[in-house]
């Protein structure tokens, strides 16, 4: 089994493209056409990423495929839980964002 086939095989359900695979795969260091030894760091935070795909996608309805909010809920859980694992920043995080104040009227 390839890399490829087992990250489908962790998101089965979703009509994903074959690219935004290849693309979390080879952002985190693995060849989607190596084999797949296992779960490893860099394979759980690519599924960490197809997550993120799914929870940040726009809600389609196509042929009986629906992403709830529940779901969107659970991708965030669960990719949240991917980065905190592996001490990885969370690009769901809210944390670190800080306001900045551009313009300011004193009157």
């Amino acid at each position: 089994m390839t890399n490829l086939e087992a990250l489908k095989a962790k998101v089965a359900g979703y009509p994903l493209d074959d690219n935004t695979f290849e693309v979390a795969l080879l952002d985190r260091g693995l060849d989607s056409k190596g084999d797949y030894t296992g779960v490893s760091r860099e394979f759980e935070l690519a599924q960490a990423d197809v997550y993120v795909v799914l929870l940040t996608g726009v809600n389609v309805t196509e042929g009986g495929y629906q992403i709830s909010m529940t779901e969107k809920s659970n991708f965030k859980s669960y990719a949240s839980g991917i980065y905190s694992k592996w001490n990885v920043p969370n690009p769901l995080s809210d944390k670190d964002v800080t306001p900045i104040v551009k313009n300011v009227n004193p009157w």
